[in-house]
């Protein structure tokens, strides 16, 4: 019985003094995560000056957020819908990135309700519409460079 003992406490011991003198683990350096194909898509910026809710909070000024909007690929497909603010009380447009490409924004015009929107996304450039009848361009710009509404109110430039 003793004989087993000792032999049984030999067998533990004898892995525990090996783990001792074995060599380290050695690793491979840790780097950053692979870069994904869509990070070489070059982008560029959306801002959508669509027609604007008002927003009455309590006894407060009213405020004048942007109606949201959805981009669509050329295809028809829906690529986003972006609700062009971030609470009530935000009356700026968002900016949206997105990849270079042809797309069609349909969004709320103040003059003509629901429109559909062909816009043109260049890299690291930003492409502005105007929705809502507070743009005006300058007088000096010529009239060949602008897109207008059917009732002459300019969106953007061509």
């Amino acid at each position: 019985m003793k004989i087993k003992r000792i032999a049984l406490i030999g067998a533990l011991i004898i892995p525990l003094v090996a783990g001792c003198v074995s060599t380290p683990v050695t690793l491979n350096s840790v780097g950053p995560e692979p870069i994904k194909p869509e990070a070489f898509i070059p982008k560029g910026y959306l801002q959508v000056f669509s027609d604007t809710d008002t927003i009455q909070d309590g006894d407060g000024p009213p405020y004048y957020p942007h109606t949201g909007y959805s981009i669509h690929d050329e295809y028809g497909k829906v690529v986003q819908f972006v609700p062009n603010h971030i609470g009530d009380m935000d009356e700026s447009p968002s900016i949206v990135t997105i990849p270079s490409g042809h797309y069609n924004i349909v969004a709320e015009s103040s003059a003509y309700g629901q429109v559909t929107v062909p816009v043109v996304i260049q890299e690291g450039r930003s492409t502005v519409v105007h929705l809502d009848r507070d743009w005006r361009p300058s007088a000096n710009i010529s009239t060949n460079e602008l897109v207008y509404l059917p009732n002459g109110e300019a969106l953007g430039w061509k």
